[in-house]
C-alpha cells in the first residue's frame, strides 16, 4: 500500500494582512548557560508575503530544521528581504541588565538599524509572550504583536528564528576555539548533561552567564 504524502508545513498570513512593512523578530539562546543571546529580524516586501517563492518554501520554526537546511535558507531569507540582520547581546550584557530586558533592547535596536536603513517598520512580530513595555512607549506608532509559537507559523518570524539560530551557532563554533574543552561546537551553550560535566571539571569560562545557575549532570 502506497504511504500517503505528508503535507506541507502551512504559515500563517497575519504578516501580510496587517500593516506593513512587518518586521518578524524571535531570539535564539535565551536559555543557554553559555554565550550571547541572538534576536533575528526580517522584513520582507509585501510581494514575498502573499506568494512564497520557492526557495522560502518549508521555513518554519528553526528547531524543527536540521542544521544543513537552516543553514540553506539563510542566503534566500537574506536575498528576498528588505532588511534582515542578528544582533547578539553578550553574556556580560545578560547578566547586567537581565534576559529578558538584553532581548528587548536588542529588538528596539533591531527596529532602529531599519529605520537607518530607510526601511520604516509598521508592524512588529515577535515570537512569545513579552511585555515590551519599553519598545512600546518608544514606538507608540507601531502595531507591535507578539505570537505565541509564531516562529512555526509566520514566515517573517520564522524566518528572523533561523538567522538567529544558524549565526548564534556560528559564533559559539569561534568560542570552541577561544575556550577549548568545553566543546562549544557541540551543545551551542545550552544546559546538556556534557556541557553541565565540563562545567563541573573546568569552571566557569569568561563567556558563561553568572547570572545562570547551573546543575551537576
Amino acid at each position: 500500500m502506497a504511504s500517503k504524502k505528508r503535507p506541507s508545513h502551512q504559515l500563517d498570513s497575519l504578516d501580510s494582512q496587517i500593516p506593513g512593512p512587518v518586521i518578524g523578530l524571535d531570539e535564539a539562546g535565551r536559555g543557554c548557560l553559555a554565550g550571547p543571546v541572538a534576536i533575528g529580524f526580517v522584513i520582507f516586501p509585501l510581494s514575498i508575503l502573499h506568494e512564497v517563492p520557492d526557495d522560502l518554501k518549508g521555513i518554519r520554526d528553526s528547531k524543527k530544521l536540521s542544521p544543513a537546511r537552516r543553514q540553506a535558507y539563510v542566503r534566500p531569507i537574506q536575498s528576498h528581504s528588505v532588511c534582515s540582520g542578528v544582533l547578539m547581546p553578550s553574556s556580560r550584557t545578560i547578566d547586567r541588565l537581565g534576559i529578558n530586558p538584553t532581548i528587548e533592547e536588542a529588538m528596539i535596536g533591531a527596529v532602529h538599524r531599519c529605520i537607518r536603513s530607510e526601511v520604516i517598520p509598521r508592524s512588529v512580530l515577535v515570537d512569545g509572550n513579552y511585555p515590551l513595555r519599553r519598545m512600546r512607549a518608544l514606538f507608540p506608532d507601531l502595531d507591535i504583536r507578539c505570537i505565541v509559537g509564531g516562529d512555526d507559523r509566520i514566515l517573517s518570524i520564522a524566518s528572523a528564528s533561523i538567522l538567529a539560530k544558524v549565526f548564534r551557532d556560528r559564533r559559539m563554533v569561534r568560542y570552541d576555539s577561544y575556550y577549548p574543552g568545553y566543546d562549544f561546537t557541540s551543545h551551542a551553550g545550552y544546559g546538556t548533561s556534557h556541557h553541565r560535566s565540563r562545567l563541573m571539571e573546568l569552571g566557569r569560562s569568561p563567556i558563561h552567564r553568572t547570572s545562570y545557575n547551573f546543575s551537576p549532570p
